[in-house]
Parts: C-alpha cells; structure tokens; sequence
C-alpha cells in the first residue's frame, strides 16, 4: 500500500506510511470485533459474512480505481477490518475442526497456508501493479475475498456451542 500511495497519488513517503498504519489499526479494531461477536455470530457465519464484506469493499474501490488517496484509505481500511477479522476468527476456527490426535498437524498445515497467501499476496499485488492498474489490483483481492466466502459458505462446518468431541471424535 505505501507504494501505491506514494507511486500513484505521490503522497511523501511519511504520508503513505501513516496510511498504511491506519488501515492496520483498522484491522485491530476488526479483530476486536470479532473476538466479542464471534461467540454470537458463529465461526461460520463470521468468516462467510467478513470476507463478504471484505469482498465487497474492494470490489467498490476497485471498479472506482480508487479515485483519491483518502478514497483507498477509507475503502482499504474497512476491507482491512473485515480481512483482519476473518483471519482472527479462522485462528480459533481451525483447531476445533481436528481431532485431537491430529490438531496439531492441522492447525499448522492451516498456518503454513495462511502464511503462503501472506508470502504470494504482495507478490502477485506488485506483478498486477508493475502495469500501473491499480483497479485491477482490487479488483483481483476482491474475487480472492469471494471465494473465500464462498469456500466458507459451500464447505465450512459451524464449530460454535459444540464441544471438541461432537466437531472432530
């Protein structure tokens, strides 16, 4: 995000990182949403309903192509607060989908995973952008956000109010 900020809308490199920052702490804040709601609203529901959300956000900005730098700030941020709150939510999510004998393993293949998206992710953002198109980029992040809805959605099994031993004997 700092490279578009400052390559794109050529705000000072100080000003990008301060944009970058606060969509991260909007991030915090979804996080914290999650972990007082998601007990309520079901892991489930939580990661379908958040990358949704998340989905929608940056499908806006991207079909907008991000018009201004406040405009991506605002639009990234509560993408960023849906994002960070799935992810939250898929680190309690996980484990109780193992059996006990193989939580371990599965949680780690589930990290490892996660850890991959987080390694390709700006590799395929910096690729989209070298061309300077900067819709395309949300646009891409937003399909990513939707299958994740709807692999939630299609797959996912509803964990909450059920003990360890009635998700995974």
């Amino acid at each position: 995000m700092p490279t578009i900020y400052k390559d794109h809308f050529g705000l000072d490199l100080s000003t990008a990182l301060l944009y970058s920052t606060v969509t991260s702490c909007a991030g915090l804040a979804g996080c914290l949403l999650v972990a007082l709601t998601v007990d309520r609203v079901g892991r489930r529901n939580t990661v379908i309903r958040c990358m949704a959300a998340a989905a929608l956000c940056l499908l806006l900005l991207g079909l907008t192509a991000g018009g201004t730098a406040s405009s991506v700030l605002v639009w990234t941020s509560l993408a960023a607060v849906f994002l960070f709150g799935s992810n939250i939510c898929l680190y309690l999510y996980t484990p109780e989908l193992f059996p006990t004998r193989i939580r371990a393993l599965g949680s780690s293949v589930g990290g490892a995973m996660n850890r991959l998206g987080v390694i390709l992710g700006p590799i395929v953002v910096g690729a989209l952008y070298a061309g300077g198109a900067i819709g395309t980029v949300f646009v891409t992040l937003a399909v990513v956000a939707v299958a994740g809805s709807l692999s939630a959605a299609a797959w996912a099994e509803e964990t909450s109010g059920r003990t360890l031993e009635d998700v995974a004997p």
